[in-house]
């Protein structure tokens, strides 16, 4: 696995938050994620948040972002797809056994980032988010 990044996108089997609330543990396909927010780094690991990214517009009271077709090329995606940003997953992808390839997919750029960044800073000030620890 590539060091931790802040717009560095993997396939990772992301667990969504109403998954988690019916306690499952894995999450059901591998998709694609971003590694957004570095939260930890310390001797025990790095842990950062990893927010999806799906080809499903937003369903009303949810917040994503739309991934310009620019950065969608760099990521190798072909089809409309958008960036949630009101929910996340925590882990430390060292350890982590949800990550479905250790080859990087791609990056997106530190501009792009900075809108998502945002983004998900204002869910948090707005306590309108879900953050979702993963076991391992």
């Amino acid at each position: 696995m590539v060091e931790p990044s802040n717009g560095l996108v993997i396939s990772y089997n992301y667990l969504w938050a109403r998954e988690y609330d019916r306690s499952e543990e894995s999450g059901r396909k591998a998709r694609p994620v971003c590694v957004q927010i570095i939260v930890a780094r310390g001797a025990s690991g790095t842990v950062v948040a990893l927010f999806p990214i799906t080809s499903q517009p937003p369903q009303p009271g949810r917040t994503a972002i739309e991934i310009p077709q620019t950065e969608a090329r760099r990521i190798g995606l072909t089809i409309t797809s958008w960036i949630v940003v009101d929910e996340w997953n925590l882990d430390d992808l060292a350890k982590s056994p949800h990550i479905a390839d250790s080859h990087p997919i791609g990056a997106l750029s530190p501009a792009f980032m900075k809108r998502v960044r945002g983004e998900a800073a204002a869910r948090i000030r707005a306590r309108r988010y879900r953050s979702v620890p993963r076991r391992r």
